[in-house]
């Protein structure tokens, strides 16, 4: 089957971005960047490694960007199509043991299990129970592929037939909540999604993260802390939203991005962009801050 990856950019670090352009290479993909830096500057990267190149010289956002790369993938009639951020890591055996699942005409999304870039723990994996809340799946068997309802979009691998059925990317949201509001409306189409524990990937959430013992706090700075706490409020107004859930979202927004504002030095800027999400949250604002 052909296979696409689609790797949003932003300011990327250009030897990270090279080294998994090169392991998707050798996996035999079809590598397409679509950059979101305001002057970009991979252009001989992309030359040299030879791969897609699309520049908006603007930040239009990951849904957006996501959304050019789809469109230009299944243009060129991709099968397969495998998310990542600019900053992810794989190994060379990456692609091929997330796909394996993969029937050609079936509709389906694969994702891998993560670890932290930093600190090595690995990241849970959800089922919603019957409230429509989070529920940790606890794996014994980590040779064999589970049933998930929630996954992050870095990573995952969709069959195009899935575009077809459930639609792009929310380009409302801009970042944050994207990939959240997407997969919940692969659940309400009764689209399988999986996470095969043989792919493996290091990735970071934030730019670096905080153990409280009774919560963990994934830091990001005041602008991206602004897009966690608006979109929880327009992730809860959507209708493929559990009730519990979207209720569940907002408070826990409103709370981490808090208790962030105590352990970082920009302290004025995180408390300015808080107050100003809620306001746009409950006004119902979207796009582009």
């Amino acid at each position: 089957m052909k296979i696409f990856c689609v790797i949003v950019c932003y300011n990327p670090d250009v030897d990270n971005l090279s080294r998994i352009c090169q392991s998707l290479l050798l996996s035999k993909t079809n590598v397409i960047l679509v950059d979101n830096t305001e002057n970009c500057f991979i252009e001989d990267l992309s030359q040299e490694l030879g791969v897609e190149l699309i520049c908006f010289n603007e930040n239009h956002g990951i849904a957006k960007a996501q959304n050019i790369g789809i469109n230009y993938a299944i243009e060129r009639n991709a099968d397969i199509l495998v998310f990542f951020d600019q900053d992810s890591q794989i190994d060379d055996y990456f692609i091929s043991h997330l796909t394996s699942p993969f029937i050609a005409n079936k509709p389906m999304v694969v994702s891998p299990v993560f670890y932290d870039k930093d600190q090595g723990f690995r990241f849970p994996n959800y089922r919603l129970n019957s409230l429509g809340l989070l529920k940790e799946i606890k794996t014994l068997n980590d040779n064999e592929i589970y049933s998930v309802d929630m996954i992050i979009s870095s990573g995952s691998a969709v069959s195009r037939e899935v575009f077809d059925i459930v639609g792009l990317m929310n380009e409302d949201y801009f970042i944050d909540y994207v990939d959240t509001e997407w997969i919940l409306r692969c659940r309400s189409k009764n689209i399988p999604v999986f996470v095969n524990p043989k792919a493996k990937m290091i990735h970071a959430i934030g730019e670096k993260s905080i153990d409280l013992r009774f919560t963990r706090l994934f830091v990001h700075g005041p602008l991206r802390s602004y897009y966690k706490v608006r979109n929880s409020f327009l992730f809860m107004k959507n209708k493929n939203v559990p009730f519990f859930m979207g209720i569940k979202e907002v408070i826990t927004a409103l709370l981490h991005n808090f208790l962030i504002i105590f352990f970082v030095k920009e302290k004025y800027k995180f408390i300015k962009n808080y107050f100003q999400a809620v306001k746009d949250g409950l006004l119902n604002k979207k796009g582009k801050k």
